[in-house]
């Protein structure tokens, strides 16, 4: 199986690709059991199982590493209010970057309305996947749709839909700490436009106590990762940018942080934030 492994899979041999798990946290089991019916005893081999899919067709960290397993949107401050918000009529969530669409269905199982809901994301296979994952291909109403953010109304009706309709709640989590700081502003100019006044951007990314260029995951690369200050300042340029102006907070933390993992260090933190556009 080593062997196999190496051969199918060389991005395991960067560290990218941890040992099975034994037990699977608290939230997904619950949302696992609940939403999708999983038996108890099948949840751990369920997500294993899954997590070598995923990973076969896209070997992320993010996949090797079980980062998709944990509820990203349901740790933030805000959660309740956003699920309060999502229930009303004719109101938008739009999760970028969504993965299997596992914050999605949360919100899904805590009451929101799934057509209200939306998937984003450059990996058609891993949206697909999430139908296997949840187990709800026959029930959920929600929209996955393949998009490149950097691309925005380059890509037609895909996008500019997305722009007419509006935005309310935004996720957009393990995004932007992927690229250098140049290629965050292009994205968050794109996504600037998709939300309404009053709406709300929220997520978790890599932060860190001492901002700047990092090794990025494609050799020779670097992406930048921000301070609350930093991400701040990035969005007043986005504001002067756009024509729209943005609040920000958000907080650093340790919450999951890993200093020995290949893709952290010591300086590494939980950047959780919100960003409100005012105008």
């Amino acid at each position: 199986m080593a062997a196999t492994n190496e051969t199918s899979f060389p991005e395991r041999n960067r560290g990218w690709f941890q040992a099975d798990l034994t037990e699977v946290n608290e939230p997904m089991r619950k949302l696992l059991e609940n939403y999708s019916e999983v038996p108890s005893s099948d949840v751990v081999k369920h997500v294993n199982t899954i997590r070598e899919r995923g990973f076969a067709s896209n070997p992320y960290p993010c996949i090797g590493l079980y980062r998709f397993a944990n509820l990203t949107l349901l740790t933030h401050p805000l959660y309740d209010t956003i699920v309060e918000r999502l229930k009303a009529a004719d109101t938008t969530y739009l999760d970028i970057g969504c993965c299997f669409g596992q914050d999605l269905r949360q919100l899904v199982q805590d009451g929101v309305p799934s057509e209200n809901l939306i998937g984003l994301d450059i990996e058609a296979p891993l949206m697909e996947l999430g139908y296997d994952f949840f187990l709800d291909r026959a029930t959920l109403k929600s929209r996955f749709m393949v998009a490149d953010v950097f691309k925005g109304p380059a890509q037609g009706k895909v996008w500019t839909d997305l722009v007419e309709r509006g935005v309310d709640v935004l996720h957009c989590s393990a995004f932007f700490h992927l690229f250098p700081l140049d290629e965050q502003i292009s994205a968050a100019e794109q996504i600037a436009k998709l939300v309404k006044k009053g709406g709300v951007i929220v997520g978790r990314q890599i932060g860190s106590v001492k901002p700047g260029d990092v090794p990025a995951i494609k050799a020779g690369s670097v992406s930048y990762r921000h301070d609350v200050e930093t991400l701040d300042a990035m969005w007043k340029k986005v504001g002067e940018a756009t024509q729209t102006r943005w609040k920000v907070g958000g907080s650093l933390d340790m919450v999951g942080v890993n200093p020995e993992s290949p893709v952290e260090n010591e300086d590494s933190r939980r950047l959780l934030f919100t960003v409100t556009r005012v105008e």
